[in-house]
């Protein structure tokens, strides 16, 4: 998540490409934003690094230091100010989140480089790149290294002696892909976090909630959340004739929770308007439903919101706003 939209007012005349002024977007500064975001993730962390242990603990820290190093490395080779905003953190933790917790430690540090320079800085920096950093990253690590990436590792809580169980192990998602159901017992486990999974996407309720506390600090809004995850309930129905777990399994199982509040919403690669971002949700929705069900693959939200993302920019083109004071 960037802060494209966190900047204060400014007038045409301190940026001369500027059309018009004054230009008022949200009072919040950027670094503000990110660490209300860091807040909302850090449950989710805590509790990944609790049941996945030292190996998830290592993660978060070669991915977030990575990103600093290579945002401080970026800045200084070019001689400008290095920012103070917190984003390359949120980078790097989101991208650690969507890590198995067995894979090589460096794939956190070739993924946090890559999403930084490749998506980030090379398009200009904060704000201006087309594509979000975190999950480029991922989605180049997941086209390169297949085997690794695709594990879905089984935790173990802090009490228990046993470690990793680093062979791949089938998910909820997956299984009512299988077409089966899940019992009461699977639910549960998808709700605490003791399912199968990577790093920090099995923890869907702590990333639910975390995703109302930045709706309730306003740092998002629901309509590209809620209209995702509405798509994809209604979809689940249909294809699941109505079976209320594969509907459950389809909300809370894989990434959909860290996809549509955490990633979904970053201010950079979505739309601007309240309107482009219900067709952005419903899009991805549909696009994700589309993946889970045909596609090889059991899950697909890093690809799926790369590709909304390519599509920003022609939604922000086709739903313009009214100029005011302007009747059409």
């Amino acid at each position: 998540m960037d802060g494209k939209r966190s900047f204060e007012t400014v007038r045409s005349e301190d940026y001369p490409m500027m059309e018009a002024s004054p230009h008022l977007l949200f009072h919040e500064k950027t670094d503000r934003i990110m660490q209300l975001v860091l807040l909302a993730l850090l449950p989710s962390v805590l509790v990944s690094i609790i049941f996945f242990g030292i190996r998830s603990l290592l993660l978060y820290i070669i991915a977030v230091g990575t990103c600093l190093f290579c945002e401080f490395l970026w800045f200084k080779l070019r001689k400008n100010t290095i920012p103070k905003d917190f984003s390359a953190a949120v980078t790097g933790v989101l991208l650690a989140m969507s890590l198995p917790a067995s894979v090589p430690l460096w794939y956190p540090a070739l993924g946090g480089a890559i999403g930084i320079i490749v998506a980030k800085e090379l398009f200009g920096g904060i704000g201006r790149n087309l594509l979000n950093p975190a999950l480029t990253g991922r989605a180049v690590l997941r086209l390169i290294f297949v085997k690794e990436m695709s594990t879905n590792v089984q935790p173990h809580p802090f009490f228990s002696t046993n470690g990793l169980d680093v062979v791949s192990s089938a998910t909820p998602l997956m299984k009512v892909e299988a077409g089966e159901s899940l019992n009461s017992s699977q639910i549960v486990d998808s709700l605490t976090g003791m399912i199968a999974g990577k790093n920090g996407e099995t923890m869907a309720i702590l990333l639910f909630f975390g995703g109302m506390f930045l709706l309730y600090k306003k740092v998002i809004t629901w309509h590209i959340p809620f209209c995702m995850i509405g798509t994809i309930v209604l979809i689940a129905l249909l294809l699941g004739k109505g079976d209320p777990t594969i509907v459950f399994a389809h909300v809370f199982g894989g990434a959909t929770m860290l996809g549509a509040f955490f990633m979904a919403t970053d201010y950079s690669t979505s739309p601007t308007t309240p309107r482009g971002e219900i067709i952005y949700g419903i899009c991805c929705g549909l696009l994700l439903m589309a993946w889970r069900e045909f596609s090889s693959m059991p899950e697909g939200m890093t690809f799926i919101l790369l590709i909304m993302n390519c599509f920003v920019p022609l939604i922000d083109h086709l739903i313009i706003p009214r100029v005011y004071g302007v009747e059409n």
